[in-house]
């Protein structure tokens, strides 16, 4: 744009076809393909009503110039019409060709059905809080018994327990990426998804046809992409830091070196999209080819061409899968923003290219990182160039015009950016990354040598594999500093902030979403006002007073308050209000488990830490405690356990001891238990989680063990490692702590279940004996209908404490235990009270009375879809 020409208006005719095409990508899927055909009647009559509104405007005198803001929008009634009823019509195709086959029906059912899948990707470990995980995308081609073959293939998740199936997804003996599998797994589907939880280890080579043996698996080998990402893998595995997990993905896509804990850490430094292939990759790539080429005074027309055919093979090498094709799109779109300076046109092409996109691939409209894209990419071209040019005068004041060009430039793009993501990201998540600005900032300058560098040593790591290592070399430095950057961020205070639940949350939410689009909107007006060419001073200047009008105020007053709640948001909360002289407490971690027994002045003994490293962290600091002497993990449910890995640094535990079932307790070792099928049905009926492995230098628990950690005892009443299930494997510790004017003895029950708590409570044990008077309760298993009132019954204490997360899916705690306990004395709730403290106070009969006080109160958390 030329120096001081003013730009021309929004074009924003494409914008209602877009979110048309959002609206019905995220109904239609789910519905049956009759309903989607009468969306696209629907959107088919919309378009003809807009065309008979822009033929009847077009014949009425004047209507060039009276009419434009009419005929602006039947324009965008027509584009939206078409473009709806395009994508309505193609989810209809797609549905009926699964209604043909039965596919709805099996995925409906839920039941374990076998399936022939083509693998997209190689499988790889996912991170679980309830063990070690794997999945891979595939795509359905045939399923049932007899065999059934799909019209059309069908994209799944496949998934299972424990690691990667040996040799499925490699070359030497298993099936490769884009070869074929045969696995018995139950369908479900969530949105759009239909995830496939394999039963049994998922067989290389096709499935059997009716009657037929088994076909061998297919010979042909890997296909040319996965030998070069396995190549640059190779390539990429020497290297320092976490710079081989992070180079094959931000170079290729291939997230397959990268391990849960990086991947966390990157979510939580809000440097997720430098993992993999995003818009921000394919800009960069755009960008350097044509630096390249107009360096070589290589004409304009000349460079478009090119670095469209650099994106399009960049395209084919990855993988033209669906979130390819976005960030290719999107990276285009955003370059295009950047280098050209052109941020309106590029935000009508962002419009049509959404667009083409849902029309062509209607699933992405479900996809989190689709919407991310075009938000972000919407929040670079209009708002990061104007941005620039006010900040960057105003930086090169106080620094060196380099440093405050690149200072400025990357600011505004981070900032535009991170704004139009945030709202999307609160109500997909329900956390705030309180660095991410910071650490895109910081990651930028890393982010070009890796992909340009990364690029060209994908393109000769098998014609040239020294040369394609020296650049790899070079490029493992900017690399390993992207890791440390996001290991570094998400180790620090209040890194991942929650979000308020409830009707705050929602309004705070509200009032950003507004106040974003109306900084965005005062931008866009700003830019386009043309300042006066001459400006009169003096005396015979003329005095105007020059006005605020009211839309500016309301802009002002919505970004300080949406300003203001974020920031108080993203402010660490003091400490809670602890009682002076506590001694037990009861954490609200959500649906889980964590019991604090004070040791100390300023050091305490954990029970169980929850589900939740952070909010195990801010329990501790809640409480003030400063240091762990230990932690007694009843067993190895991730509710109970999964918060260990928050207590590190100042806060890692002396010493570390937990509670499980032997492995060959296991029902699942035992014949008669049925098929595997069968037997995965039954944990399923009782919802039984898998079991997490036990922690690192942790040691077991065994019946009648006792320790001692400054004031507090504690003994194992019971720990049966030949129990069926875990949740009967539970550790029961009666704990007790002096305090100043008394002890005060607390039993915890971890998640023993009814039949396994009534014995022991009946004294049918005869390896130990039945449960003791304690004056506090932690109810078993959250307060559910299947941890029996057997154990509260004998044990009549004082109080009873249910930990349990508000609104959990599980129905927890159930009215007819939590009437039951209630008959037998008072019934704290985490959900309901808090985190929980307890002091002890002199009683008037010599016993300490026990005052219960509310630290934190209790958190809801955000719904998710």
């Amino acid at each position: 744009m030329r120096a001081g020409a003013v730009p021309g208006p929004l074009d924003g005719r494409w914008v209602p076809a877009l979110l048309l095409c959002l609206a019905l990508g995220n109904v239609l899927p789910s519905r049956p393909a009759h309903e989607a055909v009468l969306a696209s009647g629907a959107c088919g009559l919309l378009a003809l009503c807009g065309a008979a509104a822009l033929v009847v405007g077009g014949r009425s005198a004047g209507a060039r110039r009276t009419d434009r803001p009419r005929r602006g929008v039947a324009t965008a009634v027509v584009l939206a019409g078409v473009a709806g009823a395009l994508m309505a019509q193609h989810v209809a195709l797609h549905q009926s060709a699964r209604e043909r086959v039965g596919w709805d029906d099996a995925v409906t059912a839920e039941e374990a059905v076998r399936v022939e899948v083509v693998l997209d990707a190689p499988p790889q470990a996912t991170g679980s809080p309830f063990g070690p995980r794997w999945g891979a995308p595939a795509t359905a081609t045939r399923f049932g018994h007899p065999s059934r073959a799909f019209e059309r293939p069908e994209a799944v998740r496949l998934t299972g327990e424990g690691e990667p199936p040996l040799g499925l997804g490699t070359a030497d003996g298993g099936v490769a990426a884009g070869g074929k599998a045969c696995v018995v797994a139950a369908p479900r589907r969530e949105g759009d998804t239909v995830f496939l939880t394999a039963r049994a280890a998922p067989i290389p080579g096709p499935c059997p046809a009716q009657g037929g043996a088994a076909l061998p698996p297919d010979v042909a080998g890997p296909s040319g992409r996965e030998v070069l990402r396995s190549a640059f893998r190779a390539a990429a595995s020497p290297l320092i830091g976490t710079a081989p997990q992070l180079i094959p993905g931000l170079v290729l896509g291939d997230r397959t070196a990268q391990s849960p804990e990086l991947g966390d850490a990157m979510k939580d430094a809000g440097l997720s999209h430098l993992s993999a292939v995003s818009g921000a990759n394919c800009a960069l790539l755009l960008g350097t080819v044509a630096v390249v080429l107009r360096s070589l005074r290589v004409h304009r027309h000349a460079v478009v061409a090119a670095a469209l055919a650099t994106l399009g093979v960049f395209v084919v090498v990855v993988g033209p899968e669906p979130s390819v094709l976005r960030a290719a799109v999107m990276g285009g779109l955003g370059a295009l923003a950047l280098f050209l300076g052109r941020g309106r046109q590029a935000f009508s092409l962002l419009a049509v290219g959404g667009t083409g996109l849902l029309v062509v691939a209607p699933t992405l409209a479900t996809e989190v990182a689709f919407h991310l894209s075009l938000a972000a990419t919407a929040g670079i071209v209009l708002v990061a160039a104007p941005a620039d040019r006010w900040l960057h005068p105003r930086m090169a004041r106080v620094l060196p015009d380099s440093a405050a060009r690149w200072l400025s430039a990357s600011l505004s793009v981070t900032v535009a950016a991170h704004l139009a993501c945030q709202p999307i990201l609160l109500a997909m998540t329900g956390t705030v990354s309180a660095y991410a600005v910071l650490t895109n900032i910081v990651a930028a300058p890393a982010v070009a040598p890796v992909t340009v560098l990364g690029t060209l040593a994908a393109a000769l790591v098998l014609p040239a594999p020294p040369i394609a290592a020296a650049l790899v070399w070079i490029a493992q430095w900017p690399a390993a500093a992207i890791g440390w950057t996001a290991t570094t961020a998400a180790t620090l205070p209040g890194a991942l902030r929650p979000w308020p639940g409830g009707g705050l949350g929602f309004a705070l939410g509200a009032l950003l979403t507004v106040a974003t689009l109306a900084g965005f909107r005062a931008v866009l007006v700003l830019e386009r006002e043309s300042p006066p060419r001459v400006r009169r001073v003096g005396r015979s200047a003329p005095d105007r007073v020059r006005r605020v009008s009211a839309a500016a105020v309301l802009t002002a007053a919505l970004i300080a308050a949406a300003t203001g709640g974020v920031g108080a948001v993203l402010t660490p909360r003091p400490a809670g209000d602890v009682p002076a002289g506590w001694v037990a407490a009861f954490c609200d971690v959500g649906q889980g488990d964590m019991t604090v027994l004070r040791t100390g002045v300023d050091s305490a003994l954990a029970v169980d830490v929850g589900p939740d490293p952070d909010a195990a962290r801010r329990c501790l600091a809640d409480l003030r405690v400063e240091r762990v002497d230990a932690v007694l993990l009843t067993h190895l449910h991730a509710d109970h356990a999964g918060g260990l890995a928050g207590l590190t640094g100042p806060l890692a535990p002396g010493a570390v001891h937990y509670a499980t079932r032997s492995a060959g307790s296991s029902p699942l070792g035992d014949p008669a238990a049925g098929t595997p099928l069968e037997r995965g049905r039954s944990r399923a009926s009782t919802g039984e989680d898998p079991a997490m492995p036990p922690p690192s230098g942790a040691t077991p628990l065994h019946t009648g063990q006792e320790g001692e950690s400054g004031s507090v005892r504690w003994s194992v009443l019971l720990a049966d490692r030949a129990a069926p299930e875990e949740n009967d494997a539970s550790a029961q510790l009666l704990l007790t702590v002096r305090g100043a004017v008394g002890p005060l003895t607390v039993l915890v029950t971890g998640d023993m279940e009814q039949a396994a708590s009534a014995a022991w409570a009946a004294g049918l044990r005869s390896d130990a004996p039945p449960p003791p008077s304690a004056d506090v309760l932690k109810v078993a298993h959250h307060g559910a209908r299947n941890g029996g009132t057997d154990v509260p019954a004998a044990v009549r204490a004082r109080l009873q404490v249910v930990s349990v997360g508000a609104e959990n899916t599980y129905g927890h705690p159930h009215p007819a235990t939590v009437a039951a306990l209630e008959r037998l004395g008072p019934v704290a709730r985490t959900d309901r009270h808090g985190t929980l403290a307890l002091t002890l106070e002199s009683g008037s009969d010599g016993d300490p009375g026990i005052a219960v006080h509310t630290v934190r109160p209790p958190a809801v958390p955000v719904s998710t879809p």
